[in-house]
């Protein structure tokens, strides 16, 4: 996980889906193109279920152009 704030309990996260099997220099260049991204205050990467909690109020757009695929809202990313 990687954390610039403590987020708070009102912190909103956006769930995006990752590729199946990523490497660790995968998950480097994705921590990069999104940490720097405006509102991003965390990241939590979970390989095993394919997902990646964006703490912070971040433009799902912006996630999308990085490259990358925002969940639909509800509770879990397997859609």
């Amino acid at each position: 996980m990687v954390e610039r704030n403590q987020p708070g309990a009102s912190t909103p996260v956006t769930i995006v889906r990752l590729r199946p099997g990523m490497c660790r220099r995968c998950v480097r260049a994705v921590s990069g193109r999104v940490s720097d991204l405006p509102g991003v205050v965390s990241l939590e990467f979970d390989v095993n279920a394919g997902t990646l909690r964006v703490g912070g109020e971040v433009d799902p757009a912006a996630l999308r152009r990085a490259g990358l695929t925002v969940c639909p809202a509800g509770p879990d990313c397997s859609g």
